[in-house]
């Protein structure tokens, strides 16, 4: 009851890269180590400008056909993109399966979140803002607060138990945690000034491997950074497209900026100067311990908290959450250390 768990995998990325290079008449194009599986007979791929046809795939050895469809065959570099480009099936055909990765068991702990308000009988008593009770009007602030706390946990929590004078505690891991883990796209700016050309490649890496974008999330002093980026480099007409969503979420047209398929940016001012993230906002859920939260909605619930003789009222809000983050290595990367 303290944690959850979720299956996690992913299909294979449409491109690799040449393991070695190769003169224009060579018929075998090695790719890299462990990624031959992607490939089947019938595919057509291109390196360059050259499309190549896929006739046999042994291991990590492809035996091609060089500048098909009417292209013309070129020396090919080592390292050098090979793009899968379409998969034809000869009629009537069998199945066959496209790799993918074999699903991997993620967990994640619940944490419990919670305060507190007491109002003596005579504050009770009193009426406040015309006719307002303030103590349930203290209750939905709190739950605003709560709220709050609930994105920087979703941010920056950690994944973590502790044990405090015999009782135990479970911390929930948050997007941070999760682009942390080996594996993820956690990539170090090295001091250098936010720019396109970095917010490209870190979305150019999430394609690499698959994934996909929606949403790019920045503190407060890089949404400013952003904002002079795309000043910079987009007419008037454009940025009056600018949109606000209760001051927080701007949305822009997807080609602004360049950043492939992103269009949303946030502003949470629970990242950090000197970071960037970027994400599919679906990957992301956060999770009420079912019935344990007393509403089928995961809301927060209210607990009579008066102690016996008190003169007065306490009521205590509490929920148990926790942050799923799915497909934290394909679908989201981190960009760090940016000056």
């Amino acid at each position: 009851g303290y944690k959850f768990s979720w299956l996690e995998g992913r299909i294979d990325a449409q491109q690799s890269t040449a393991n070695g290079a190769i003169l224009a008449a060579a018929t075998t194009l090695s790719v890299a180590t462990g990624e031959g599986g992607k490939f089947r007979a019938g595919m057509t791929v291109s390196v360059g400008s050259e499309v190549l046809l896929v006739t046999a795939v042994s291991g990590d050895d492809l035996t091609v056909v060089r500048g098909f469809g009417g292209t013309t065959a070129a020396d090919i570099a080592d390292g050098a993109k090979v793009i899968i480009d379409s998969v034809g099936r000869e009629e009537n055909s069998l199945a066959a399966n496209d790799t993918i990765w074999q699903p991997e068991v993620i967990e994640n702990y619940f944490q419990t979140m919670d305060t507190a308000i007491e109002f003596s009988r005579r504050a009770l008593s009193t009426m406040q803002y015309g006719n307002t009770n303030d103590l349930a009007f203290q209750v939905s602030e709190r739950i605003r607060q709560l709220t709050i706390q609930m994105d920087r946990t979703l941010v920056g929590g950690s994944k973590a138990t502790a044990t405090i004078s015999s009782d135990d505690y479970t911390y929930t891991g948050g997007m941070r945690y999760f682009l942390e883990q080996a594996g993820a796209i956690n990539t170090d700016a090295s001091a250098a000034t936010l720019s396109l050309d970095l917010i490209n490649a870190l979305n150019e890496e999430i394609i690499a491997r698959g994934g996909n974008t929606n949403t790019i999330a920045v503190g407060i002093k890089k949404a400013r950074k952003l904002n002079e980026l795309v000043s910079a480099n987009y007419s008037s007409d454009r940025l009056a497209n600018w949109t606000a969503d209760e001051g927080s979420v701007l949305r822009l047209p997807s080609d602004i900026p360049l950043v492939g398929n992103v269009n949303n940016i946030v502003v949470d001012t629970n990242l950090r100067d000197d970071e960037v993230v970027l994400y599919d906002s679906s990957v992301i859920s956060i999770i009420p311990m079912a019935a344990g939260n007393a509403e089928a909605s995961g809301a927060w619930r209210t607990v009579d908290a008066t102690q016996n003789g008190q003169d007065g009222q306490r009521v205590r809000i509490i929920g148990d959450f926790g942050m799923e983050v799915r497909q934290s290595k394909t679908h989201m990367a981190r960009l760090h250390n940016i000056a």
